[in-house]
């Protein structure tokens, strides 16, 4: 009767041990799993914006039309360009010219 018994008992464990995987929520399962889970990975800051572009400007007297001209090639072979034309004193005129500064100092 002891050895039925125990049979029992030990059939009884079985049924519940394979009845419980559908018996007990997934939730409890998931607490009671100790799976290591990787840390979040650290957000890398998004890269700084570029500088804003630097320009260095210049000014040419207005001499003749032939004499703007050539020297306005020439400024231009070097990157100026005109930008705007202003009048001082009421009667000089200017060239404003304008260009990306250089890294080195500007030579004027």
């Amino acid at each position: 009767m002891n050895r039925r018994l125990a049979s029992l008992v030990v059939l009884l464990g079985v049924l519940l041990g394979a009845a419980a995987t559908f018996l007990v929520p997934t939730a409890v399962w998931a607490q009671t799993s100790r799976t290591r889970v990787a840390p979040p990975k650290e957000a890398t800051p998004p890269p700084a914006p570029p500088p804003p572009p630097a320009y260095e400007y210049t000014f040419l007297k207005r001499e003749g039309p032939d004499e703007d001209l050539a020297e306005l090639q020439r400024l231009g072979g070097e990157g100026w360009r005109v930008v705007s034309t202003v009048v001082v004193d009421g009667s000089t005129r200017r060239y404003v010219l304008m260009r990306d500064r250089r890294a080195g100092p500007a030579a004027h």
